[in-house]
């Protein structure tokens, strides 16, 4: 019998990458350790053809396009689960990990939730959702530590979207915020849009995926990084000055090159912000007070299904 709920309470979206060794690992990961009660939406391009015969494990969605924002798009118009779950890149689900993140959906302004991302060897965190900081903006929480602190946990403004639960509904909206294909810009313009809508991200410090990666694209410092992210900034809140914002970045980073040239970055963002008005639209996104209702999550945990072969 196929290995799916006929109304599932959680839907968990594995795109498939570029990198197929990558989507593989993500993939097996979720089936070794798949609870009940739910669906795996397998995204592709349509070209992806099944070679392990999976069509009774998951539900197979194609969209127009591989990138995999697009994939995330068309899987969650397709998921029939009241909550979303994004894993992709290569990041690994373990044992139990949905249980503490689903908790955090009892909260009714709770529309997104971080998963703490780490180092499989290490165990050392690569990221656990994102803050904007006093000198650099989506800066990833938590990077090279064992251990988040209160204080961490309580300035998440946003989630990682590669490693992230969703409300459903909430993660269509955002879907429509952000015209592009960056998962980085998707992601912080996601937060902000969800934040001036009344809503919360979160992190879930017992849900845990694994990387065999010590770095992730979150974390990557550049230019044009510092540039695009406050132009995105700019338009959604219009309340920082970028060359402030960037002196203080190269005050705090002058061991960090990279970090440098990211600062920088963040005093021309004047410049793109005619770009950012046309890709950015926080309007998609409706208010906690335009839902219907948020309904608590019932208290009862998921409990791990049969392995697939």
């Amino acid at each position: 019998m196929p290995n799916i709920s006929p109304i599932p309470r959680l839907t968990i979206v594995v795109p498939v990458t570029e990198d197929l060794q990558s989507f593989e690992t993500s993939l097996i990961s979720v089936l070794e350790h798949q609870p009940s009660g739910c669906e795996v939406i397998v995204a592709h391009d349509g070209t992806y053809e099944d070679p392990f015969e999976l069509g009774d494990e998951v539900r197979f969605v194609s969209a127009d396009s591989a990138e995999l924002l697009e994939l995330i798009s068309a899987s969650v118009s397709a998921a029939r689960g009241r909550f979303v779950h994004v894993l992709s890149g290569g990041f690994k689900a373990t044992e139990g990990w949905v249980d503490a993140a689903l908790e955090k959906f009892e909260h009714h302004d709770v529309a997104a939730i971080a998963a703490v991302v780490r180092q499989e060897q290490t165990g050392r965190i690569v990221g656990a959702g994102w803050f904007d900081g006093a000198s650099r903006l989506c800066q990833p929480a938590g990077v090279s530590q064992t251990k988040l602190s209160r204080q961490e946990i309580a300035k998440i403004d946003g989630v990682f979207v590669e490693a992230s639960f969703w409300r459903r509904e909430s993660l269509r909206n955002v879907c429509h915020c952000y015209r592009g294909n960056s998962l980085l810009e998707f992601s912080y313009t996601a937060g902000l849009a969800l934040s001036q809508a009344g809503w919360r991200c979160v992190t879930a410090e017992q849900c845990s995926l694994v990387s065999d990666q010590d770095h992730t694209a979150w974390n990557d410092a550049s230019f044009r990084r510092g540039k695009r992210l406050w132009a995105i900034r700019q338009t959604a809140c219009k309340d920082r000055s970028g060359f402030r914002d960037g002196l203080r970045g190269m005050l705090a980073n002058l061991g960090r090159p990279s970090r440098l040239r990211e600062s920088i970055g963040m005093m021309t963002g004047g410049s793109a912000i005619a770009e950012m008005k046309r890709r950015v639209h926080l309007d998609e996104v409706k208010s906690i007070d335009q839902c219907e209702s948020v309904l608590p999550l019932p208290n009862r945990s998921f409990t791990p299904s049969r392995r697939a072969a």
